[in-house]
Order: structure tokens, then C-alpha cells, then sequence
């Protein structure tokens, strides 16, 4: 198995696509940053001195919002979570402007993380079913090890690849943010607030690792979903569009949320669950529906993908 998954690996960072990937991936890292320095953060440093004056400023006008008679429901409610939030960083004495590399890791990562998962559905979709449109697979099946351990080796390779991304990513923006916005640590402050539950108070240390963490779980499953997809309808292109539908569709997936959290159907759905990082700042998905019962709902589809491929892939002449 080690053999294999050797063989596989130099295969796979042979190709010049795989280290294309890699370089994107530090080169988006470099010029988000290089933006949030020279666009967004010395503007905010501009009115750094200044920010506890903004925010009472802000609270005064998101009031007069709420004391509108004409302003809609939605309106208000923003104007209470913006009240809410800037009312918490001014009791706790955190500066909505200060910024440091761990700052910015916690609040790029979810973003950049999903070039990530659009270049892992590329690779997982492509490392099985390429060898079978060239033909190259059944020659590689005449090797003297059982099938499933080829296709094993392949996932595997696949998973490493993709860490090896989210290792380019973290050290990467680590690093560059360092040197263009100075240290941090992981017991810096922030507020967290994503616009659906109360704004609290929490560090970077609480958010991030959990967030990275579920990040990995979250990739593992789009790997096996494209994967599988590639090996039972042997078409790259039908998987890769599969994969990134499903990537995209998880954030339409969350507008249907509020609609749909009521049925009976929809919490047993894979969708609405391949959100995990979410669970790094909020308790639920859905109403009633917590990280345990979705990552039992992924575990369920994972296996029944994993076991149709692996079947089919068993039974399947390639000599076709």
C-alpha cells in the first residue's frame, strides 16, 4: 500500500496542473493581503484613535434607524445586532481597527480556503477517471495488488493533497501577514457576528483552530463525493461539475434554510450540512441540528458513496 500510495503521489505532483494549484494558492494569499493592507486596514488605521468615537457615532445612527417608523423589519434587526456588537466592543475595550496576522488568518481563511475545495473536486475528480478515458488503467491493473487497494491509494493521495494546500495556505498567510501587519497571538479578541445568531465576544484561538479543523472534515467529504462520482459514471467532467454545483449549492443551501428546517427531510439532506466551519462560531445548522448529528449525516453518505465506487470498481472490466 505504501508503494502505491508513493507511485501515486509523484504521479500526481508531476503534473504541472497539481503545482499551479499550489502557487495560486500562495499567490492569492500574497495579494489578499497585500489589498487588506494597503485598502483596507491603513484605512481603518486612519480613524484608529478615533474608533471609540465612531462606534458610539454608529450606535447613534443604527437608533435612529430603529426609532423610524418606516424602516422595515429587517432594517431594524441589523441596526439591533450593529448596536449589540459595537455596545460589546466598547465594554471589552476591543478597537474594531486593529488588526495582526492572526486577525488576518481567522478572517481570510473561510475565503481563501475555497479555492481549496474547488481544486481538491479537480484532483479527486480527475486521478481516478483520466487513467480510464487514456487506458492507461488497465494496464495498471495487471500489477499483482487487489483493486481496492489502487483506489484506496488514489483517495488517500487525493487527501494528502489537498492538506498539503491548506498547510500552504495557513503557513503562507502566516507569514505574510506577519511581515505586512505584525504579530498576534492566538488570545487576541474578536467579535464574532455572522449576521444570524447575537454578536459575542471570543478569541482567535477559540475560532480558528476549530474552524480550520472542520474545514478538513468539510474538503474530506466534496473529495469522496467527486471521487466517487468520477469512478461510478467514468466521466471527470460530469464529477467536477457535480462537485462545484455542490459548492456552490451548500451556500444557496443556507438561504433555503429558514424555509425548509421544519420538514422532516431536509436536516437528513447532505447539503445544508457541508457547512462544518460554520459550527466553529454558531451550535446549530439548523434548528435542533448540531455538529454531531451532521457529521453522523456525512458519515452516512460517505460510506454509502465509498461503497458504491469501491463495488462498482471491483466488478468493472476496464479492458472494455
Amino acid at each position: 500500500m505504501i508503494t502505491l500510495i508513493q507511485n501515486e503521489w509523484i504521479k500526481l505532483w508531476s503534473k504541472k496542473r497539481t503545482w499551479i494549484f499550489a502557487l495560486f494558492i500562495l499567490l492569492i494569499t500574497i495579494g489578499i493581503a497585500f489589498f487588506f493592507k494597503s485598502v483596507i486596514f491603513d484605512m481603518d488605521a486612519a480613524n484608529d484613535e478615533n474608533w471609540e468615537q465612531d462606534l458610539e457615532e454608529e450606535i447613534a445612527v443604527q437608533e435612529e434607524i430603529m426609532a423610524d417608523e418606516d424602516a422595515d423589519e429587517w432594517q431594524v434587526e441589523n441596526a439591533q445586532m450593529t448596536i449589540q456588537q459595537n455596545e460589546e466592543m466598547l465594554a471589552s475595550g476591543i478597537n474594531p481597527n486593529k488588526t495582526n496576522n492572526m486577525i488576518f488568518l481567522e478572517e481570510t481563511f473561510p475565503f481563501l480556503a475555497s479555492f481549496i475545495t474547488l481544486f481538491s473536486v479537480i484532483v479527486a475528480s480527475s486521478i481516478v477517471s483520466s487513467e480510464i478515458d487514456d487506458g492507461t488503467m488497465k494496464h495498471l491493473l495487471i500489477r499483482p495488488y487487489p483493486r481496492w487497494k489502487f483506489i484506496t491509494a488514489k483517495l488517500i493521495t487525493t487527501v494528502g493533497f489537498s492538506l498539503s494546500l491548506i498547510v500552504v495556505l495557513l503557513v503562507s498567510n502566516l507569514l505574510i501577514g506577519t511581515i505586512l501587519l505584525g504579530t498576534g497571538s492566538l488570545s487576541t479578541e474578536i467579535m464574532v457576528n455572522n449576521f444570524e445568531t447575537t454578536p459575542y465576544l471570543s478569541t482567535v484561538g477559540e475560532v480558528l483552530p476549530a474552524r480550520v479543523g472542520l474545514y478538513v472534515l468539510n474538503v474530506l467529504m466534496f473529495i469522496i463525493i467527486s471521487f466517487s462520482v468520477s469512478i461510478l459514471f467514468r466521466s471527470q467532467t460530469l464529477a467536477v461539475g457535480i462537485g462545484i454545483f455542490i459548492l456552490f449549492g451548500t451556500n444557496i443551501a443556507q438561504s433555503f434554510n429558514v424555509l425548509l428546517a421544519d420538514t422532516s427531510w431536509y436536516q437528513y439532506i447532505f447539503l445544508p450540512h457541508l457547512s462544518l466551519p460554520e459550527y466553529a462560531i454558531r451550535d446549530e445548522i439548523l434548528p435542533g441540528v448540531g455538529l454531531a448529528f451532521s457529521i453522523m449525516v456525512l458519515s452516512v453518505y460517505a460510506l454509502v458513496f465509498l461503497g458504491a465506487c469501491f463495488t462498482y470498481f471491483q466488478r468493472k472490466d476496464f479492458a472494455e
